[in-house]
């Protein structure tokens, strides 16, 4: 009984280690670019259309423009980091293991720059 609990709790350890948002685990963005659209005009682009694919997506404010998040119950959740760069922003998406990254939230930032 105990070999089971402690088998169960280092799963759910190994689990809960991949469900940490990508911004918290040390590494380079997936994407970075920049655009000459402000972070506000960008997010409100981008919001929509991740609330389309994944409709608990949620906007948040941080230093110097917006964080927005694509909730995953399986993996990392996807996330944007839109800040002010020079006369526009600059933009880092930090997306979960290949086999569970979204092409449609890359393409909708693509499209949106």
């Amino acid at each position: 009984m105990q070999n089971r609990m402690l088998i169960g709790g280092v799963v759910l350890a190994l689990l809960a280690g991949c469900s940490l948002p990508a911004s918290l685990v040390p590494g380079e963005p997936n994407v970075s670019k920049h655009s000459e659209k402000p972070p506000k005009e960008l997010a409100a682009c981008v919001l929509p259309a991740w609330q389309k694919e994944v409709s608990s997506t949620t906007q948040s404010s941080i230093a110097n423009g917006y964080r927005i998040t694509a909730p995953s119950i399986v993996t990392a959740d996807e996330i944007l980091d839109i800040v002010k760069w020079k006369e526009g922003s600059r933009v880092s998406l930090y997306q979960g293991p290949p086999w569970a990254k979204s092409d449609a939230l890359r393409k909708s930032v693509r499209d949106c720059l």
